[in-house]
């Protein structure tokens, strides 16, 4: 896989999560056994657009002319999805949430390895030209 197509893939699966929690906080958070109150409903609003916003930037970042502003954005979503998996696993063994969010930590985990995967091949496969070193 390059880079192009894993960034497509990227934003696609932050666009559904991130509508899910705009448009549905209650309901999207429920399938995670989080309770529905208002103050939990914004929080969950304010993390859908966080990754309606990763979607935005990973949707263009496939389009970048250049590995150098890919590579940055790859960085970026390596440490997300790696922050971001922690803090779940973190609130599945507290038992903040129930077993659904297994799958989270899959789709992190997923994710992580994406761009792991693309950063370690680099420019040449990534469908993205490299700058010619100076």
């Amino acid at each position: 896989m390059n880079a192009k197509t894993f960034l497509t893939i990227s934003a696609f699966v932050a666009v559904l999560f991130g509508l899910a929690f705009v448009l549905a906080p209650t309901g999207a958070a429920s399938i995670y056994g989080i309770p529905a109150d208002p103050h939990t409903a914004l929080n969950a609003q304010f993390f859908g657009s966080a990754l309606i916003g990763i979607a935005v930037v990973n949707w263009f970042a496939k389009d970048f002319g250049e590995w150098e502003a890919v590579r940055g954005v790859l960085i970026a979503n390596a440490i997300a999805d790696a922050v971001g998996g922690g803090v779940n696993l973190l609130g599945t063994f507290q038992g903040l949430m129930n077993g659904m969010a297994w799958t989270s930590t899959i789709v992190y985990a997923l994710l992580l390895i994406g761009s792991l995967y693309c950063l370690s091949t680099g420019g040449e496969t990534s469908a993205i030209p490299a700058k010619p070193a100076r």
